[in-house]
């Protein structure tokens, strides 16, 4: 009896490691497929059916992207690391430039649905659709030119989602102003019906579309088509799908110039950043981004006091150099409704120097901080060597922690990418951890032999997501892991 419970124990704490399996997500290399070829899939999206991965993409070749030799073509896994190579999801297809195939699976119809965007001429954009039997296809075209609400303006990048309650939306933009809208698709998937939200955004393309814990999100930024630099990523959320989207943030965008004097811990006099007065008055900003996991509530800043404008040899003048003054510093911190002041106490010690200037917060602060200089600084230049973080009177080590700081200046302000690339989709993947997004980029230009069709495509660590249902920025990862239920 002893023996056969000890039997019992062992594989109950067996089973559950037998039923997972781990992998790793590798961004620096070229995936490959089956029979070791670069995959060739781009702009598209992968979805699981049963127990595969489907991976469509359109294949490029050694091309600019911009011919008629463009194919949609598909691609099978187990487990998102060993492709089966399946072969072109259309046949029999008219003449035009094609991009953007994605495929969803009508649960009614039993038919696999693949919507793409094409171009009889570029750039003449239409919205065609096909439906196959099997993921794989080949599909079968019904309709080269589905009505959107917005055809007038030409139809460009588009991405699909399937609610709960099996309706499916189209989320595109426009080839005429880059507008993007949401609208809602037939039962049968096969066409719109004209149920629009109405313009959410101007001047964006590659949108996508997911819901998480209630919520609809919508992601996308401006125009790319192909740029090597990548592209933002901004984050709409709304509690409907098709409208009432609010602007929360953007996960891809470096928030201004970076700068790692501020936070190296190093205090060298002759060693600063200089804040600018801009034209309206203000003064560059300095952002500072600290984890969740840490709470900081003092701020130490250290303003340089020499390199101040004087005179040389003029009698007359009552003092050679101008007079030292203090910054007064605002701070913030960015909430969803965006930027919000905290109640905060300064004082300022001066030696011979700096001008030591030391805010203290009611309440410990992290996540975006915002520190605003006063306009009322009588100079048009500050110069600031470092800023020290202090929780509960302990020093804080900036580097160690993750801590990073940026300069806003009005020019560099949102303008890099932190991931380059091209969004593409973002993937619910299904973890040990219950389901997790993905987002997924191209990184135009990124082949090593200058192939576009070898051009690679970045599967980022999984979103992160706070209390509020924010996403955090991103960060490029090179390699990561998952745990993925058998």
């Amino acid at each position: 009896m002893k023996q056969f419970l000890i039997t019992i124990l062992f594989i109950s704490l067996v089973i559950p490691v037998l039923a997972q399996k781990e992998i790793v997500i590798n961004n620096i290399i070229p995936r490959v497929d089956t029979e070791g070829n670069i995959i060739d899939a781009h702009d598209g999206r992968i979805v699981k059916y049963g127990n595969r991965f489907y991976w469509y993409g359109t294949a490029y070749g050694n091309t600019s992207g911009y011919l008629r030799s463009n194919y949609f073509q598909c691609y099978s896994s187990p487990d998102l690391t060993t492709w089966k190579k399946e072969g072109k999801l259309l046949i029999d297809f008219p003449s035009g430039v094609y991009y953007r195939p994605h495929v969803i699976y009508n649960a009614v119809t039993r038919q696999y649905v693949l919507w793409y965007n094409w171009y009889p001429k570029l750039w003449e954009g239409r919205y065609g659709v096909a439906v196959a039997d099997r993921p794989t296809g080949p599909f079968r075209i019904v309709n080269t030119d589905v009505k959107m609400k917005n055809s007038a303006y030409g139809v460009g990048d588009f991405g699909l989602f399937i609610d709960d309650d099996k309706a499916a939306y189209i989320a595109y933009n426009t080839i005429d102003g880059h507008k993007g809208s949401i609208e809602k698709l037939s039962a049968d998937y096969l066409q719109s019906t004209l149920e629009n939200g109405g313009f959410i955004t101007e001047g964006c393309e590659a949108g996508a579309m997911f819901k998480r814990n209630g919520k609809y999100y919508l992601l996308t930024d401006y125009t790319c088509c192909f740029c090597t630099q990548g592209t933002g990523v901004r984050v709409y959320v709304s509690d409907s799908p098709t409208r009432g989207y609010e602007l929360r943030n953007n996960i891809n965008r470096i928030p201004g110039r970076p700068t790692s004097i501020l936070v190296d811990g190093l205090l060298t006099p002759n060693v600063y950043e200089t804040l600018k007065r801009r034209s309206d008055s203000s003064f560059d900003v300095i952002e500072c981004n600290i984890p969740d996991e840490q709470k900081v509530n003092i701020f130490k800043i250290y303003q340089f006091t020499g390199n101040r404008s004087g005179v040389c040899g003029d009698t007359l003048a009552k003092k050679a150099n101008d007079e030292r003054a203090v910054i007064d510093i605002d701070l913030l911190v960015k909430k969803k409704e965006g930027w919000v002041k905290v109640h905060t106490r300064q004082s300022t010690e001066k030696n011979a120097l700096y001008n030591i200037i030391t805010i203290s917060c009611e309440t410990a602060v992290n996540g975006s901080i915002s520190l605003k200089l006063s306009k009322n600084y009588p100079y048009n230049e500050i110069y600031l060597n470092e800023v020290l973080f202090f929780d509960q009177g302990v020093k804080i080590n900036a580097s160690q922690k993750g801590i990073a700081a940026y300069i806003r200046d009005g020019q560099s302000q949102n303008i890099l990418p932190i991931i380059p690339a091209q969004q593409t989709f973002v993937m619910p993947l299904q973890t040990t951890k219950g389901v997790e997004y993905i987002w997924m980029g191209d990184i135009w230009g990124s082949s090593e032999d200058n192939i576009k069709g070898h051009d690679h495509q970045y599967w980022g660590a999984p979103l992160v997501f706070d209390a509020d249902g924010d996403i955090q920025t991103m960060q490029w990862t090179d390699k990561w892991k998952v745990s993925l239920p058998d």
